[in-house]
């Protein structure tokens, strides 16, 4: 008679049980001892150490430092986890520090939950409460140059086609892009390095393997560029270009009055600017559009020309068709390097909730579900279920005073755990970098001065060992101020805005909701009486702030509009239109710089195009022109020659 198989244990309990194992032990385990004692390891030796080994990756990548230890015998390695390594040290936070913390980190978005996640392991509460105030998702590289700063790890990475070895020294977000400083091993000197533009996955080698020679002393901020196009070159040519009267003030304010060669009378004016990166000016002048020309050195002007004419006339030629299309998770980007491993994504995701949602009911003992349900972002019988699994895990013999005691009743849990259980546990990179790089960018907003932030932060990254690793540069355009007074102070103002998006001058009544700075620029969330609804406005294309004209006072605003969510008032309106773009290998940046509904890869998981929905044409022009012969628009039909009537238009201005 067939017999029913035991029930398949839920990975989770697996490794939750291994965690727990390897914290109890004082002298490493063997594998053959740890799957002995931890239920749900395969019999078969090979299986066993490809799930062991996948479970060990796991702990890993959730800041779980599983130590490896050499051992006499057959099986000549160990595993355990070391308690001072699992725990962070007590950071001695003050009242004010600590609500500053937590209220810095939950007001930036960085595009994942490790915010969160962090808050959480270090007993934050009411963070659904805090407005986000900044967006800042960092591209796919840098969580791992994070720690190679951290711990002073060799890293190696690819760059430009080539293989690069480097000491770490700092990562600084400056001009909307992240910049590596460090000391390459191969060509003895300190290059900066756009991690954006990194190849592929980077390689990071053990804790202090990546040091400066004695007697160098690497200055992060003095190897930053002073403007984009000064970055990844040692030579540097005098450029002439000629911005029209339209975007003048605009980008005079972006550059400097100190780069203004020539005022002409019509409005427009000349700039001489210090070019080292071909490919960074020859982007922000194609960003421009017809607003600007190359106008010296001839060489240059000649290559903008030949890319122009290349869009204008393309060829047949264009990566092979992607046979790989998914959108992400969330539906948003999806820029990894490769391929998801969801379930182990999703267990890593459970593991990290259910150590937190453990610590803190070993502070408070005991807890209503409900309450407990919403501090953890879960329902009430998800919560449930995963009280009760780890209700199953503990240590050998698992025998009800060896497991986690944990009671679950109809309305509430208590839990009788140990004292130590409520240390907060260590960060995992992605968790640290989201605590440095949210707290530094607030304590870098023109007229911050919050002391209490300061101080946490320089005690979390000593226990880190993070001091300094990160820096951030935020603008201050001309009327930040103003437009920020207006949001406070509830009053409505008149601007004049140059649209990116449609490429015009416009006069607008608005009424402020909000000021936040994304991925390095200012925007101003208002409600516009022109369009009758939510719009974002760039805060650098504001030309004026005023109060309205005398007159009857506009209809305010509908209250339901202005209690919107900010990341529900601005997804695509009923205008925007879905674009299939295929891209080539040197346009592979394009999912990490701007949002697209969907990422196609290749077989091997390669970026090969995206899908984004377009709103305006005039900014998905100026997208394309900077693309160049580097992507090709797929669909809608009535697109496809976009680019080549974009580039005609652009190409007449140098013919005149």
């Amino acid at each position: 008679m067939a017999t029913d198989a035991p029930p398949k244990l839920d990975r989770l309990e697996r490794v939750t049980d291994l965690v727990l194992v390897l914290l109890d032990t004082d002298q490493p385990l063997t594998l053959d001892a740890i799957a002995h004692q931890v239920p749900g390891y395969p019999t078969e030796h090979a299986a066993r150490r490809q799930a062991f080994e996948r479970d060990k990756r796991l702990l890993r990548d959730e800041g779980i430092p599983v130590v490896t230890q050499r051992l006499p015998g057959a099986e000549q390695y160990g595993y355990l986890i070391e308690r001072d390594s699992f725990y962070l040290p007590d950071l001695d936070l003050e009242p004010d520090e600590q609500v500053a913390l937590h209220l810095a980190v939950a007001g930036v978005h960085l595009g994942d939950p490790s915010g969160r996640d962090a808050l959480l392991k270090l007993g934050a509460a009411g963070l659904g409460d805090v407005r986000p105030i900044a967006s800042l998702v960092p591209p796919a590289a840098l969580i791992e140059l994070y720690e190679t700063v951290r711990t002073r790890a060799e890293a190696t990475f690819g760059y430009r086609g080539r293989t690069r070895r480097v000491a770490a020294v700092g990562l600084w977000f400056r001009f909307g892009h992240w910049y590596l400083v460090a000391w390459d091993l191969d060509r003895e000197a300190v290059r900066t390095f756009r991690v954006d533009r990194i190849e592929g996955e980077v390689g990071r080698a053990e804790p202090g393997s990546g040091a400066v020679p004695d007697g160098v002393e690497v200055d992060v901020e003095a190897a930053l560029p002073e403007e984009p196009w000064e970055a990844e070159g040692d030579h540097r040519i005098e450029m002439c270009i000629k911005i029209d009267a339209l975007a003048a003030r605009h980008v005079v304010d972006e550059v400097g009055e100190d780069k203004v060669a020539r005022r002409a009378d019509d409005g427009s004016v000349e700039l001489v600017l210090n070019v080292a990166s071909f490919a960074s000016i020859r982007s922000w002048v194609l960003g421009l559009a017809e607003h600007a020309i190359v106008l010296e050195p001839p060489a240059f002007r000649d290559e903008l020309v030949a890319w122009l004419t290349a869009l204008e006339e393309p060829s047949g030629e264009f990566p092979a068709d992607p046979v790989v299309a998914a959108a992400s998770d969330e539906g948003g980007t999806d820029a990894a390097a490769g391929p998801r491993s969801a379930p182990g994504k999703e267990t890593s995701r459970r593991l990290r909730r259910l150590l937190a949602l453990v610590g803190w009911l070993a502070q408070v003992g005991q807890a209503p579900i409900a309450e407990a349900a919403q501090r953890f972002g879960m329902d009430e019988q998800e919560l449930v279920a995963e009280l009760e699994l780890a209700a199953c895990c503990g240590t050998p013999p698992y025998t009800p005073d060896t497991l986690m005691e944990i009671e679950v009743s109809e309305h509430s849990v208590r839990a009788f755990l140990p004292e130590e259980y409520a240390r907060p546990r260590r960060l995992t990179p992605a968790e640290g970098f989201a605590v440095a790089a949210s707290a530094r960018l607030l304590l870098a907003v023109p007229g911050s001065d919050d002391d209490a932030l300061r101080r946490a932060l320089a005690k979390l990254e000593a226990a880190l060992g993070a001091r300094e690793a990160v820096g951030l540069d935020v603008d201050a355009p001309a009327h930040l101020a103003a437009v920020r007074e207006a949001a406070d102070g509830g009053r409505v103002v008149e601007i004049d805005y140059l649209s990116g998006s449609r490429d015009e001058l416009t006069t607008r009544v608005v009424e402020p909701v909000q000021v936040v700075t994304i991925d390095g620029h200012w925007y101003l969330d208002a409600y516009c009486h022109r369009a009758g609804d939510m719009r974002r406005f760039r805060v650098d294309r504001i030309g004026a702030v005023r109060a309205p004209a005398a007159g009857p006072a506009p209809d305010a605003a509908p209250a339901a509009l202005r209690r919107r969510p900010p990341d529900e008032m601005f997804v695509p309106g009923p205008e925007a239109v879905e674009v299939h773009l295929r891209l080539s290998p040197g346009a592979r940046w394009v999912p990490e710089s701007i949002p697209v509904r969907a990422v196609e890869r290749d077989g091997e998981g390669a970026v090969t195009g995206v899908v984004l929905d377009v709103s305006g044409m005039a900014w998905f022009e100026r997208l394309l022109l900077q693309l160049g012969p580097g992507a090709r628009v797929v669909a809608p039909p009535e697109l496809t020659g976009l680019a080549a009537a974009a580039a005609a238009r652009v190409l007449a201005r140098y013919e005149i």
